[in-house]
């Protein structure tokens, strides 16, 4: 990342908590909401925004930046794609016979399932 678009993501954090859209006080109107493909330059205004305030309280990232997303959208991409601690790629062998083997315990139960499964 090169030093002005560190300025542009700094810039785009509102340390103050104010809004991002007014006065602060109004909410944003559903309307104004981005829907879609996220750009690379929203990745790194979420990710500056995890890094300053935690993973937590994800409807107050719209108020909190210039990002026009809703809390939920902010909260999915960061848990299924911008996480660092997110593991990437095919299982092992090992991990393949755990699942089974859960599987057979347990049936279609996937979160109990997910919850016995220690990802290093």
């Amino acid at each position: 990342m090169s030093s002005s678009e560190g300025d542009a993501t700094s810039n785009n954090l509102r340390g103050d908590r104010g809004s991002a859209y007014g006065d602060g006080d109004n909410d944003v109107v559903k309307e104004d909401w981005k829907k879609g493909s996220w750009s690379k330059s929203e990745d790194e205004i979420l990710l500056e925004y995890v890094k300053r305030f935690g993973a937590k309280n994800w409807n107050e990232v719209w108020k909190n930046t210039s990002l026009k997303r809703c809390g939920q959208s902010c909260r999915l991409r960061w848990a299924n794609y911008l996480n660092p601690d997110l593991k990437k790629g095919a299982f092992s062998v090992d991990e393949v016979n755990l699942i089974t083997e859960l599987h057979k315990k347990h049936g279609n139960r996937w979160s109990h399932i997910a919850s016995q499964v220690l990802w290093p």
